[in-house]
């Protein structure tokens, strides 16, 4: 009875020992366990393939070249008489002056292609001689330019700078008399080496004054002969620095005169005009002189003392080209 009784107890102990405690999670089977204990031995499985890839990133912009240095711009007049020489196109030009006698004058102008301008602007050279003898200036005198030609060397070489010139006023009122004016010239340019330039021309001249019983025209053939309209006028630039010139030229401007005889009432008068050009920077020029009023009197106390700036301006150039 005691042999079994103990071998009883060594069996229930034996079957005892041989499961799990409350502690221990139960030994995993083949295709059994929990997703945490899988996940953890299975090798990680590679990422899904993205349907819609991303959009390879732009191309760097290259940054913009350097643009080259605007060319010097020869001005379309010397001191007061045209020349060969056209704006570039797009190029802006403005001048104002003043002189000792108050007068007061702009010109303001544009490029057109390379082979054209335009422009408007005041002018004081034009005068009304009065019954006292004495000559004042009728200003402001508005005036319209256009400008056509081709430039120095463009259809053959040493081939002279040749514009085509025509310069209208609006009508102006002026002590009870209407003015008008009226100038067509033809003008070769022509630099002769790097420190000089020769300007020479013709112009072809009309004007009318008009009020209180008197009604003139340049073009009245019974008053005035056709050499009446007729005149040359020309001008030098002598460049002896790099940004310093001296300039003289040789010009023409209408005197009105209601109270003279019929052939006195418009007459042209010659200017001449010396002086210098001093280049500050390459766009923005000073310039100063003398103005004498008429060659022909001689009289030194008419002449004027006068001083200008020119502005020259590659701006809308350069905002055309950037459209291209």
């Amino acid at each position: 009875m005691k042999k079994w009784i103990v071998a009883s107890t060594c069996t229930v102990a034996a079957i005892a020992s041989a499961q799990p405690s409350g502690d221990e999670p139960p030994a995993a089977t083949e295709g059994s366990g929990s997703g945490s204990d899988v996940g953890s031995a299975a090798a990680p499985a590679p990422p899904l393939e993205n349907p819609y890839p991303e959009e390879a990133p732009p191309k760097p912009v290259p940054p913009p070249k350097p643009r080259p240095k605007d060319p010097v711009v020869d001005m379309p007049e010397v001191l007061g008489t045209p020349t060969g020489w056209l704006l570039p196109a797009a190029v802006i030009y403005s001048r104002t002056a003043l002189d000792t006698g108050g007068g007061f004058s702009t010109d303001n102008r544009v490029g057109l292609g390379d082979v054209a301008e335009f422009g408007v602007g005041t002018t004081d050279r034009i005068r009304m001689r009065t019954t006292e003898g004495t000559s004042d200036a009728i200003q402001p005198y508005v005036t319209a330019t256009f400008r056509i030609g081709v430039g120095e060397h463009r259809l053959f070489r040493e081939q002279p700078g040749l514009v085509l010139g025509f310069v209208k006023s609006f009508e102006r009122d002026h002590d009870g008399f209407k003015t008008r004016i009226a100038e067509l010239t033809l003008v070769l340019s022509k630099h002769v080496g790097t420190r000089a330039a020769l300007h020479m021309g013709g112009s072809f001249w009309d004007a009318s004054l008009e009020g209180q019983g008197v009604d003139a025209t340049l073009h009245d053939r019974s008053v005035h002969k056709l050499g009446d309209q007729i005149r040359a006028f020309g001008g030098v630039e002598l460049r002896p620095l790099d940004k310093s010139q001296v300039l003289i030229d040789v010009g023409w401007a209408p005197e009105f005169c209601p109270s003279c005889m019929p052939n006195e009432q418009i007459r042209l008068r010659p200017l001449l005009s010396w002086g210098v050009r001093y280049d500050v920077a390459d766009w923005i020029h000073l310039e100063s002189g003398v103005r004498l009023a008429d060659i022909g009197d001689a009289n030194l106390l008419d002449a004027q003392i006068f001083g200008q700036v020119t502005f020259t301006s590659w701006a809308l150039r350069h905002a055309v080209d950037d459209l291209k």
